[in-house]
């Protein structure tokens, strides 16, 4: 293992904390207007039209996730891949929003191994997520 340090890119660094915090803003605003829309449709809904509306919206949600952990296993296993082929972990052109140590060899391979497993139970879980929400679904 070499000594080298890729330097953080400081506008990455800045538009992923903007992009972060927006997100997480918005997530608790769509928390609580989610929240708030859900009681006043609901209030006065019998529990026989109620069970499979939440089925139905628990099931959208779920295949929301699913599409997610399958796109985050497509980049891990993308990661993986490119770190085999250069031998180089964080691969050649990256941008790091921290000082990140230059793995090369042994210790990328180890890397990109452990990003394969990562993939492959992204991708167990995104079927199985999936799978719920076609249950979901059918229960509908």
């Amino acid at each position: 293992m070499s000594n080298d340090i890729l330097r953080a890119d400081p506008r990455l660094r800045r538009i992923v904390g903007i992009v972060v915090a927006s997100v997480a803003v918005l997530g608790v605003v769509v928390l609580f207007a989610f929240s708030r829309w859900l009681g006043d449709a609901t209030i006065d809904m019998h529990p026989a039209e109620l069970v499979p509306r939440m089925r139905s919206l628990i099931g959208v949600t779920l295949t929301g996730c699913a599409i997610c952990l399958a796109a985050l296993a497509m980049h891990a296993a993308r990661s993986a891949r490119r770190t085999l082929e250069m031998r180089q972990w964080p691969a050649p052109g990256v941008r790091v929003i921290r000082d990140t140590p230059m793995r090369r060899g042994d210790a990328a391979v180890r890397i990109a191994r452990q990003l394969q497993v990562v993939s492959g139970v992204l991708v167990v879980l995104a079927v199985a997520t999936g799978f719920v929400s076609w249950r979901l679904f059918a229960l509908t």
